[in-house]
């Protein structure tokens, strides 16, 4: 896809030089999928490598699955069968209709190579992550990795007092999201030493997230402990936690984050200050100021015209920020310094505006299946080790399919990565917690 891109637009240098490029990595990686798997998840961790825009790993997804078809042969298909296929696809055939009223088709084609990736990871997690021990060793990689981005978001943000995400660029927010919901639940499950070992990397991912004073994963993150806590105090005898440690930590998690509101020496406090945001709109586009809400109702705005141009098909789909100019009611100079190459900010939107009511209707049913998946898995355990794995896949999932009415970024680059992951993780617990019941 990258390749014929090139060549259409002219760059036969590029072309020949990425070709070969291409060709050495499948002779490298296409012989083992489990390494191709790696690679990978090592490179969703290094969001600032693009080619054409296009994530890396989205890039080298193809070579894992044609690893996967050599290595598995006939088996391949009947080991991935699961409840979430139909859905999946069905909803990747309904994007495809908007592709006929997209007025930049060539792009648009391009960033649909991040839906082929989900489709890809989602089919390879379950096939190459099939146990407990390789579900928890992806864990620790995501927590370590997180971790050390942290520490290095917490020392610039301290330091430059300024908004800060680290190396990860703004991937690190939710990244740093799901981390704190992860390491929380790591406390609630380990035992003694272990307990307290878990404080540390909760609190460093925990102070990172609220130095990159963004109030979108704050809510998310919020709404994912809030939930977790909820369900674990009112079942929790059957998830092997205490209320009385329950209690304590959110007591101590609220403590520990007022604390860091009131005394480090940050803008954290202007985020959250309502008078801040205020804005008095004139007819200079710089009267929107820092507010980001006025400045995404904007592009909310210009979304919904969108979408009434064509709605039942979309505009195409990843085709807004392209084809945004198309489309725009509000003054031109508002929507050139707010509006135009931007994504609507809202997946749920995105995703209505570009693929219209057929691919929406069909991104809802996908997304209630991955709900109805998780409710199922949530009668399934008997031990405390099930009930672990079972909680942290769960709830990143939660915090996700949340996080989807606030971030476009679940449909791109690394995190369509890890949604591809935590999808094949979570119909792998659904198998083994079933086999468990039934021997």
């Amino acid at each position: 896809m990258i390749l014929i891109i090139l060549l259409f637009n002219g760059n036969e240098i590029y072309f020949v030089g990425v070709l070969l490029l291409f060709v050495s990595l499948s002779f490298i990686l296409i012989h083992s999928a489990d390494f191709t798997y790696k690679t990978i998840l090592i490179l969703s961790f290094f969001p600032l490598i693009y080619l054409l825009r296009v994530h890396p790993a989205v890039i080298l997804s193809p070579l894992l699955f044609f690893s996967i078809i050599l290595n598995f042969h006939g088996e391949v298909f009947k080991k991935t069968s699961n409840p979430l296929w139909k859905s999946l696809i069905v909803f990747v055939v309904c994007t495809l209709p908007s592709l006929l009223n997209s007025q930049n088709i060539l792009l648009s084609i391009r960033d649909f190579s991040n839906i082929i990736a989900l489709l890809i990871i989602f089919f390879s997690t379950t096939l190459l992550v099939d146990t407990s021990e390789k579900i928890k060793k992806i864990f620790l990689v995501f927590i370590i990795v997180t971790l050390l981005h942290s520490v290095i978001v917490v020392y610039l943000g301290l330091t430059s007092k300024t908004r800060t995400f680290g190396p990860l660029g703004v991937y690190y927010i939710d990244y740093a999201g799901i981390g704190t919901v992860l390491t929380l639940i790591l406390i609630l499950y380990s035992d003694g030493l272990k307990k307290i070992l878990f404080v540390i990397p909760f609190l460093i991912i925990t102070g990172g997230l609220i130095l990159t004073q963004t109030r979108n994963a704050w809510v998310s993150t919020l709404f994912a402990i809030f939930t977790l806590v909820l369900y674990l105090f009112l079942n929790s005898k059957k998830v092997f936690i205490k209320k009385r440690i329950l209690v304590l930590l959110i007591v101590f998690i609220s403590g520990i984050v007022l604390l860091s509101f009131f005394t480090t020496e940050t803008n954290i406090e202007q985020r959250l200050d309502i008078t801040e945001q205020s804005v008095t709109l004139t007819d200079d586009p710089e009267s929107v100021g820092k507010n980001s809400f006025v400045s995404r109702m904007m592009i909310w705005h210009t979304s919904l015209v969108s979408f009434f141009e064509h709605p039942f098909i979309g505009i195409g789909v990843y085709a807004f920020k392209h084809t945004s100019q198309h489309y725009y009611q509000i003054p031109e100079g508002f929507y050139k310094l707010w509006v135009e190459g931007r994504t609507p900010h809202v997946t749920y939107l995105q995703v209505l505006t570009e693929t219209g009511i057929l691919g929406f209707l069909a991104f809802l049913c996908f997304i209630f299946s991955i709900i109805k998946l998780l409710m199922r898995i949530l009668t399934l355990p008997r031990s405390k080790h099930e009930w672990h794995i079972a909680v942290m896949t769960i709830w990143a999932l939660i915090y996700i399919i949340f996080s989807m009415m606030m971030t476009e970024s679940w449909l791109y680059g690394p995190y369509i990565i890890w949604f591809g992951i935590l999808l094949g993780i979570l119909v792998n617990i659904d198998k083994q917690l079933r086999k468990n019941l039934m021997s």
